[in-house]
């Protein structure tokens, strides 16, 4: 038994859009084989889910003179294995339990940041090669947790995408909105509002 654990090897599956979680079912219970689809908490359609950390992909843990690579690549929602030549590339188990630990750590700490930047928002880039810099927020990108930004860089504007987590605004603090106070109690009766300072 312990020769054949050694002939198993991590390979990364290709999947259709949206068909993760059921190509990770399908290979557990049709073909009995290991998955492991990285899954982080992210704020997505107004709440808090566990999407694909690597939207259309996940791997599988196999012997491949045991299971054959068709079996994998034909089954539904399956684009196929990522491959070098013809061959399906294995991954080393220990990147895949490298992946695993941050994943696990990224949940504990609560999952993928969330941004509430809104399109023409004044942001700073706090972290990375363009730390320092400002910004105009342009619009999120597929994935949710990398942005684009549009910047002035050597006298042009140029369009930048960077991760969510390595922006901040720009006097988001200064500038809080004042509430509009009332002016009647209805039926036209006047509110007189004291002008000392509490």
């Amino acid at each position: 038994m312990a020769a054949l654990r050694n002939e198993l090897s991590w390979y990364v599956v290709h999947t259709k859009p949206w068909k993760e979680l059921l190509v990770a079912d399908h290979l557990e219970k049709q073909l009995d084989l290991e998955v492991f689809l990285p899954e982080v908490l992210r704020f997505y359609r107004n709440e808090w889910q566990f999407r694909p950390f690597f939207p259309r992909y996940l791997f599988v843990r196999a012997d491949l003179n045991i299971v054959e690579a068709s079996a994998i690549h034909y089954s539904p929602g399956v684009i196929g294995l990522i491959s070098f030549g013809n061959a399906p590339q294995p991954v080393a188990h220990k990147i895949v339990e490298e992946i695993r630990q941050r994943i696990e750590t990224l949940n504990a700490q609560g999952g993928m940041p969330r941004y509430d930047f809104r399109v023409g928002d004044k942001v700073r880039v706090v972290d990375g090669p363009l730390r320092g810099l400002e910004a105009v927020f342009q619009r999120p990108m597929r994935s949710g947790d990398r942005v684009r930004i549009l910047l002035e860089f050597l006298g042009r504007l140029r369009e930048v995408e960077v991760p969510a987590a390595h922006l901040e605004k720009v006097g988001s603090s200064h500038f809080i909105k004042a509430k509009r106070r009332r002016r009647t109690r209805g039926r036209g009766r006047r509110i007189r509002y004291s002008t000392s300072l509490i």
